[in-house]
């Protein structure tokens, strides 16, 4: 299958449902779909905090691959939309359920007190993150302030708090659009982002990220545009085995979520290497 592995999230999350967690949600799993408060044993050193929105749950198997062999407990926290910078969900259309975990994040990491607090999520549809800036002007952009209030917040529960770049989406399926291009007998080599649209797409809210962690002595950054894009190409597909990095416009197939991997994996050991983990 062109995005092999994009069905069924249960099957891939397999979800153990943390009774410490669901104890500061009032004792309920979440009614809305895709939305989990997991945990996960492993033989290693560190505790891990994974949290986000979909892009979360799209990369989860991609962040415990970076550190297989390496935690002792992986907690997971994501739902869909929802931003870990709770106050950017208030407007959200009560559909999305963010209020159920407003001011949630500090209480699981001053509970569970993790070495690593990982983040990845999109934020491009949230308006605070949209309008374009350089680097100076986020430097002073509200957005950026709020953010560091939250990485300061944070701050004191952890040893090492990671943001994931948002990757690029696409408008259309990409998976979709392979297929049948590919069965056709068509070319596939159209089918890219250039650079520039995805420096539009990511740099207003990355740059905002980027500006709140200069004074954040435990935060780090780590981008990924480098993993998708190969000059001034970003292509939505593999192009050795033509498998589709996405499972739709937004969301990285299994196979896009190895990508990232080689990225993440040395900044995670290195890290583990630092705080005596590894």
């Amino acid at each position: 299958m062109i995005a092999s592995g994009c069905g069924g999230v249960d099957r891939f999350v397999k979800c153990n449902w943390d009774p410490e967690m669901l104890s500061l949600v009032n004792n309920r799993k979440p009614t809305k779909g895709a939305a989990f408060f997991c945990t996960y044993d492993g033989p290693g050193k560190a505790t891990v905090f994974f949290t986000g929105n979909s892009f979360a749950l799209r990369q989860l198997p991609a962040v415990k691959e970076s550190l297989k062999g390496k935690y002792k407990k992986f907690y997971y926290a994501a739902r869909p939309a929802c931003l870990t910078f709770e106050s950017f969900n208030d407007g959200y259309s009560k559909y999305w359920q963010c209020d159920e975990i407003r001011n949630k994040t500090v209480q699981f990491l001053k509970k569970f007190k993790p070495d690593f607090l990982v983040i990845t999520q999109k934020m491009s549809d949230n308006s605070r993150f949209t309008k374009r800036v350089t680097m100076e002007q986020a430097r002073n952009d509200s957005t950026t302030l709020k953010v560091a209030e939250y990485f300061k917040m944070f701050s004191p529960f952890v040893k090492k708090i990671f943001v994931i770049e948002p990757h690029m989406t696409v408008g259309y399926n990409p998976a979709t659009k392979l297929a049948k291009a590919i069965s056709l007998g068509n070319p596939i080599d159209k089918y890219f982002l250039s650079l520039s649209t995805v420096e539009r797409q990511v740099n207003p809210g990355w740059f905002r990220i980027l500006a709140a962690m200069e004074n954040c002595p435990k935060c780090v950054p780590i981008s990924i545009r480098g993993a998708y894009c190969k000059g001034d190409k970003c292509p939505v597909y593999e192009e050795k085995t033509k498998l589709s990095l996405f499972c739709d416009n937004a969301h990285v197939s299994p196979h896009g979520g190895e990508v990232m991997i080689p990225v993440l994996k040395p900044i995670f050991d290195n890290a583990l290497t630092e705080l005596g983990l590894n």
